[in-house]
């Protein structure tokens, strides 16, 4: 808001400023319609910076209806623009001083609007009368105010969202802090904070506040009737809904209102007239403005993923309705000018005017008009047709389609904007273009640093030796997923449970094409070792009283012995590599790809080249909440198993203070699996969730929608209950909000995605309230 306010004060000081020079400039205007004889006789700047009977009228009438303040601005301006645009000196007083006396002034002609005829030019100086001067002035102080209001209210919207990402900034600061210094008086806190935090909750006023906050704001659907969908648009939470919504209204507000109009103005003089030129410079101008945002929201690397701690998918449907109202308000300004060329050609007055101190002929004027029309109409159909192919359903059904079409539609809309506003005075629409190529260019070449970081890495100690990174490929026909194993180049990577990586396979015809997908499970491999930590995180103790606690097979093989801290590698002589694990479910366009690979493979098995660019995306604390429910669906499972994991490696003693992270608070974890092939269960379970059932503090269900049976099966002495159809999740959430309620504890629900959706919400639960979060990203699962 401060920077708001920071913004429209200076707006205001040269708005204030710019008023001091109207007075001059609304007096060498309306000298635009009189005709003067001698030399020059042809050119706006020629005949007003150096044609004598000109420019002495034009000093005589700035003595009469402008003070010396105005004068002395408007002057020095009328003198710059000359030089900038006529490419000549101004005529000084002296050279025209025998027309400046009082009793010469007083003797001039006055003359009305209209009075004199362009066709006849005088052959003495004259003066405008007072109502030519004040109807001139009302016009031209019409067009500069609402000119204005133009870039006033395109300025308003990164108001409007530098408010938005202002406060998630500071929701995140203040978690930040509260749970850094509840980590460092752990004790403090809970024996005197909580108490006081419980009985604000429970106040009438700021409890009833904060609870009706969270209900009916950051955690539900936009409506409870349809879901995530409002208006054929999806959102995950009514928080990026009525966000969103906020937008739309500023947006249509700020495009119909601050038309100053009046009857007579010389270059609109009908009120519809000034309306419709004023709505489709308006829209324009808004549209130029939402640029930059388009492509700062449209980032994988927006600062403000970071700074707010917001998913890319949230900042997706930003981008995705900040595109629509920019393309609506591109058709309407194209439209209403459409309109006002089909209702009269344009004067040379008017042409003037629309390209404000060009120096072209009229013969020019129009040329470049018509050129300038071709490019409004290809930017606009081009940027129609980006809207078109970003339907959901297109979208999805030609993914590659679309994204190529994305691009090379974007590049096309950039461009003719460009051209579309390279005959205006100094490129004054540019402010808004170049920013956007500014934004591209920081956001693709970051792209490039990370897949060089993540797949390159040069290792002086070992005589350069490169390394880079590896991937192999299994299929499984009875679970119908690829397991991918990919070893990075970079030896720095540390995953978090949260994140994701985009896959490229570079020796591809579209090895440009970039695959969002989870990071399912990981390991650090050491020879025939595995482990969950790296060297660096180990806490040298007794081996086997961790020896029970890991989670990942970390290898395709289930003999390969696993640990979870200690040295695996007790020579220490081989070097450890990280290994990520991604679960990649078929369908169309690449993923189908890499099936048909594996399949051509004698074993299903086959390695790849595949590059990593990432990692992103977020990771919520769910160790800070004393009971953690898990609910996925398909191969939404690789956004559970890194929490699962993550508690496991918190579980262990001394681990807060070995790796200077939080130790988890958790004391059950409850996982509730909901998959299409009950084989991926079995496969899923036997290796990445094997040795979490050997815990106390989890449990697990599962449920499958392809096999037509319930079963209970033993696997490599594993007991697995799997049943037919999906959990009722409506009283399973209910059932534990309760059990957290009577207890007094804190309950967190972690959502896997649905489908490609990403959202995270976050309710607080205490007593009488339940926390409820979602954070997986984006995903082709």
């Amino acid at each position: 808001m401060l920077l708001g306010w920071l913004v429209l004060t200076l707006a205001q000081s040269v708005w204030a400023n710019h008023q001091e020079e109207q007075c001059v400039t609304t007096v060498f205007s309306a000298y635009n319609y009189i005709s003067f004889a001698g030399l020059p006789t042809k050119g706006m700047w020629d005949t007003r910076c150096r044609n004598t009977l000109e420019v002495a009228s034009i000093y005589a009438a700035t003595e009469i209806y402008c003070d010396d303040i105005e004068r002395a601005a408007g002057l020095t301006r009328l003198a710059a623009e000359c030089q900038e645009f006529g490419h000549q000196e101004l005529l000084p007083k002296d050279a025209v001083a025998e027309n400046l006396t009082d009793d010469a002034i007083r003797n001039m002609r006055k003359v009305d609007y209209q009075e004199l005829s362009r066709a006849l030019p005088v052959n003495e100086p004259v003066i405008i009368s007072q109502s030519y001067f004040d109807l001139v002035f009302n016009t031209i102080n019409s067009w500069e105010s609402v000119s204005w209001l133009h870039h006033a209210f395109s300025y308003a919207g990164y108001a409007y969202w530098g408010g938005i990402m202002s406060l998630g900034m500071a929701l995140r600061l203040s978690d930040w802090k509260f749970h850094r210094r509840q980590r460092q008086t752990e004790r403090v806190i809970e024996a005197n904070v909580y108490p006081f935090l419980r009985t604000l909750e429970h106040t009438p006023i700021l409890g009833t506040m904060i609870h009706w906050l969270h209900t009916h704001i950051m955690t539900p659907a936009p409506l409870a009737t349809r879901g995530r969908h409002l208006l054929g648009c999806a959102f995950s939470t009514r928080a990026e809904a009525l966000v969103v919504l906020g937008f739309w209204v500023l947006s249509t507000v700020f495009s119909i209102v601050g038309y100053h109009t009046f009857t007579g103005n010389i270059y609109y003089p009908d009120i519809p007239s000034q309306v419709l030129r004023y709505s489709a410079d308006r829209t324009g101008i808004m549209s130029f403005a939402n640029f930059p945002l388009l492509w700062l929201f449209a980032g994988r690397n927006n600062i403000f993923l970071w700074a707010t701690g917001w998913s890319f998918a949230s900042f997706n449907i930003f981008h995705r309705h900040v595109a629509r109202v920019a393309t609506l308000q591109a058709v309407v300004h194209s439209v209403f000018y459409v309109i006002m060329f089909f209702q009269s050609e344009l004067s040379t007055d008017a042409l003037q005017l629309r390209f404000k101190m060009l120096i072209v002929s009229s013969n020019d004027s129009r040329k470049s008009l018509e050129r300038n029309d071709q490019d409004l109409r290809a930017g606009t159909i081009a940027m129609v047709i980006l809207l078109i192919t970003s339907l959901d359903r297109i979208r999805i059904a030609t993914y590659e389609l679309f994204l190529i079409a994305h691009i090379v539609l974007s590049v096309i809309t950039l461009v003719g904007c460009f051209y579309h506003t390279v005959i205006f005075e100094g490129n004054e629409y540019w402010k808004y273009l170049w920013p956007s190529v500014a934004i591209w260019v920081i956001d693709r070449s970051l792209r490039i640093m990370r897949l060089c970081y993540c797949n390159i890495h040069v290792s002086l100690s070992h005589k350069g030796l490169m390394k880079t990174t590896v991937t192999s490929m299994t299929y499984d026909e009875r679970t119908d997923v690829v397991r991918m194993e990919v070893t990075p180049g970079a030896s720095s990577l540390h995953p978090l449970p949260g994140q994701y990586y985009f896959l490229y396979q570079p020796f591809r015809l579209t090895g440009w094409e970039s695959h969002p997908f989870t990071i399912a499970a990981w390991s650090y491999e050491t020879g025939d070792h595995s482990s969950l930590t790296p060297t660096s995180l180990r806490h040298p103790g007794n081996l086997s009283e961790v020896s029970h606690m890991p989670l990942l097979s970390g290898s395709s093989s289930d003999q390969a012995p696993l640990t979870i801290l200690g040295d695996a590698s007790p020579g220490g002589k081989e070097p450890q590599r990280l290994k990520l694990i991604f679960w990649v479910r078929p369908y169309d366009g690449w993923t189908r790809h890499l099936r048909q690979k594996c399949l051509s493979a004698p074993s299903l098995a086959t390695e790849t080249n595949v590059l990593l660019e990432g990692p992103y995306g977020d990771t919520f604390p769910i160790w800070r909440y004393e009971s953690v429910l898990i609910i996925v669906g398909g191969t939404g499972i690789a956004s559970a198993v890194p929490y699962i994991q993550d508690h496991l490696r918190r579980s262990v003693q001394d681990w807060e203070r070995d790796s200077q992270s939080e130790k988890t608070r958790v004391r059950d974890i409850e996982l509730v699996w909901t998959a299409r092939q009950a084989a991926f269960i079995r496969d899923v379970s036997c290796r990445e969730l094997k040795t979490a059932f050997d815990r106390d503090d989890f449990s697990a269900s599962f449920y499958t929608t392809g096999d037509s049976t319930t079963c209970t099966e033993n696997l490599n002495e594993l007991e697995l209950n799997i049943q037919r159809g999906r959990p009722h999740l409506q009283s399973l959430i209910m059932s534990r909000a309760a059990d957290a309620s009577s207890a007094g504890s804190s309950l967190v629900i972690l959502e896997g995605p649905a489908a490609t959706a990403t959202y995270r919400r976050l309710l607080k639960f205490k007593r009488d309230k339940f926390n409820k979060c979602s954070n997986c990203p984006d995903s082709d699962q």
